[in-house]
């Protein structure tokens, strides 16, 4: 099954507050996607890593600029392997197994 969406990459830098502790900033940008489903074999060799594979989804290379979260229908999850076929960029989104998620 594949459909078209709207899916936010969200980079993370860390950056000094006024006192000097380490805080992390997020920057988010939006780009159109391809929403994939999870193959079997990708469900398996992600939970036995820990991961709960939740979606995959195809972006144009150029929008994607090696950021590990990402905001997909209200959801945000871990991307935690890439793949790079021709100009678009496989991203595959998961969550921590055990990791409560929502709210």
């Amino acid at each position: 099954m594949q459909r078209i969406d709207k899916i936010r990459l969200i980079a993370q830098t860390q950056a000094l507050d006024s006192i000097g502790q380490p805080v992390m900033t997020e920057t988010a940008s939006e780009c159109i996607c391809t929403v994939l489903s999870v193959s079997r074999a990708e469900w398996a060799a992600a939970y036995q890593r820990g991961l709960s594979p939740d979606a995959s989804v195809k972006v144009f290379f150029r929008d994607y600029k090696g950021e590990k979260l990402a905001e997909l229908g209200g959801v945000r999850y871990d991307i935690y392997r890439t793949y790079q076929t021709g100009d678009y960029v496989e991203l595959h989104l998961g969550t921590k197994v055990g990791e409560i998620v929502g709210s």
